[in-house]
């Protein structure tokens, strides 16, 4: 199940007037694998990429963690 905070973090952007190109450019990608990214197509952000996007832009590091996991895959503490 890909995260659903990835609609947020693309509004986020869009608002911003982020572009996926410039997201891209500064994870050293292309903008058609970030685009597959935050549309849940691609695989999910790494944690040096959110903190890359987090220290250079802003964006909320709560936008790459899984908020609301189903009780039967919460790991049991």
């Amino acid at each position: 199940m890909k995260n659903p905070g990835y609609g947020n973090l693309k509004g986020w952007l869009v608002a911003r007037k982020i572009s996926q190109s410039e997201v891209a450019k500064l994870l050293g990608t292309t903008p058609n694998y970030v685009n597959k990214k935050l549309n849940g197509t691609g695989p999910d952000f790494r944690m040096s990429e959110a903190r890359k996007l987090h220290a250079s832009f802003g964006v909320p590091m709560a936008y790459f963690f899984e908020v609301n996991v189903p009780f039967e895959e919460r790991a049991e503490a």
